[in-house]
């Protein structure tokens, strides 16, 4: 089967603290009265499968490409029990999101099963004075740390950064977090929906004190690694780059499993491929694209301004 650079449906999700921004900034059609907290941009997990959008494998899941393409999609990289080892999102809080931490491999490990190791990060797409909370101050311990859960006064505790577009943030494992009112993200993760509440600010849903607890790491979160010029990190799951062109064509990864997040767009862009099938896939903003380890010659033509993530999977070389 010839690969191409897939888009997909979004797949959106209603949350309270959610509303209608991508509507405003991307031009999407949400579904009318609900309070979109989440786009599913690319995922393959049980609570959600993208679905292909484009060319002759439209309507094929992201689970059934995965399995039949096996490394001309995902080249060096492991699917994850047969499934696509990343998760992308749009994020857009309206109200601030519970304070909540993942796990790591060691509480994975420890809990079972049921849980998930999830390391992730956010690129900050619209700030309307906006904030988020991210890792725990230094000298608390967990002791007290708990006390403070059960005062319901932890926010005292944890570190708050206001952001602006344009910001990047590491979230490893075990970082306790939460984004602010006010706030849109690009959200790179590892594929899990592993999450535990510290607290939700007295809005009455459940909490999992003892399991955050086992998940929270006391010490200060960890900087960006690998961060250089245009890349913004390097992890053992994943890379992600900024990237930009301005009225010309820039290549894009070959051999190499990526998906291209397009920030913005102004004028005319697309993708271009050595590719029979879709050798020429029209791009906007909001927009995620798939594109297979496999391809060739693959670059993305901008006639104005095009800015985008560019997410690898596995270390880049």
């Amino acid at each position: 089967m010839e690969t191409y650079p897939y888009t997909f449906e979004p797949i959106y999700v209603e949350k309270i603290w959610g509303g209608r921004n991508l509507e405003r900034i991307f031009g999407r059609a949400l579904p009318v009265g609900s309070k979109i907290g989440e786009s599913w941009e690319l995922a393959d997990l049980d609570q959600g499968v993208s679905v292909v959008a484009n060319g002759p494998e439209a309507g094929t899941t992201l689970t059934e490409l995965t399995q039949r393409l096996g490394g001309e999609l995902l080249g060096d990289a492991s699917a994850v029990d047969g499934r696509f080892p990343l998760l992308l999102k749009l994020l857009d809080a309206n109200d601030i999101l519970s304070l909540q931490v993942h796990p790591d491999a060691a509480a994975v490990e420890e809990i079972g099963p049921a849980a998930a190791l999830k390391t992730e990060c956010w690129y900050v797409l619209e700030s309307r004075g906006g904030y988020i909370y991210k890792g725990v101050k230094g000298g608390v311990q967990a002791q007290q740390f708990r006390k403070a859960i059960d005062n319901d006064t932890v926010e005292q505790f944890v570190e708050r950064f206001d952001v602006a577009a344009g910001d990047f943030h590491y979230l490893p494992a075990g970082t306790v977090h939460a984004l602010g009112a006010g706030v849109v993200v690009a959200e790179v993760q590892t594929p899990s929906d592993t999450t535990y509440r510290v607290t939700d600010w007295g809005r009455g849903r459940e909490i999992h004190v003892d399991r955050s607890m086992q998940c929270i790491h006391f010490e200060p979160p960890a900087e960006a690694p690998g961060a250089n010029g245009q890349t913004l990190l390097v992890t053992d799951f994943f890379t992600v780059a900024r990237r930009s062109v301005s009225g010309s064509s820039q290549s894009l990864p070959a051999g190499q499993c990526a998906a291209i997040m397009i920030l913005g767009a102004s004028g005319d862009s697309r993708i271009r491929c050595a590719s029979q099938v879709e050798p020429v896939v029209p791009v906007t903003a909001g927009q995620t694209v798939l594109l297979p380890a496999a391809l060739k010659e693959t670059c993305l033509e901008s006639d104005g301004e095009c800015t985008w993530l560019e997410v690898t999977l596995g270390q880049s070389s």
